[in-house]
């Protein structure tokens, strides 16, 4: 790889710090985090997860720090753009594909690929990783704003599987009630 392209691709990668989460702008959040933010919990998440799910490290925490990256061009797709999921990949893939072309390494693009497949342990632990961490932002915002943020609870229940993750999930929401 080229330093050049990996400047070319760092800089790409970097306007991910300034997207905002579309849900907490629409839902009118004061100082929402970005989409980096929230990959960066995820990315934590996963790393001190994936012992205990028996999966890959390196790869699960790659994953996960990745999962959003295409939305550093397209910006963060969410329900209300209504916008079927198929449309939502696509534009997606072709935006990944953009940003990781320039690196001559299609690592990054296949463990994106995967995550969107779901069908690894790797890639289910990270979709699901990716739910318990917006319930956790979203109850970080209802303590601080003092708002009910309930809709993005009810949002993800049933996207949360594992019986292991659903005990965090269960923490999760037992601490939003004290």
């Amino acid at each position: 790889m080229k330093p050049e392209n990996i400047v070319k691709f760092l800089i790409e990668a970097g306007k991910l710090k300034r997207v905002k989460r579309k849900g907490w702008v629409i839902h009118g959040i004061k100082n929402p985090e970005s989409v980096a933010e929230h990959s960066f919990r995820t990315a934590l998440m996963a790393a001190i997860l994936a012992d205990k799910f028996s999966v890959n490290r390196e790869k699960t925490v790659i994953m996960a720090l990745i999962h959003d990256l295409a939305e550093s061009v397209v910006g963060d797709i969410s329900l209300h753009d209504k916008i079927s999921k198929k449309e939502k990949h696509e534009k997606e893939k072709k935006a990944f594909e953009k940003l990781t072309s320039v690196l001559g390494d299609k690592e990054l693009y296949n463990l994106w690929l995967e995550f969107e497949k779901g069908k690894t342990k790797e890639a289910q632990l990270v979709r699901q990783l990716d739910k318990l961490e917006m319930h956790l932002q979203a109850m970080e915002y209802e303590w601080s704003q003092k708002r009910d943020l309930s809709e993005f609870f009810s949002l993800v229940d049933n996207e949360v599987k594992n019986k292991e993750l659903k005990k965090l999930l269960n923490v999760i929401l037992k601490t939003r009630k004290s």
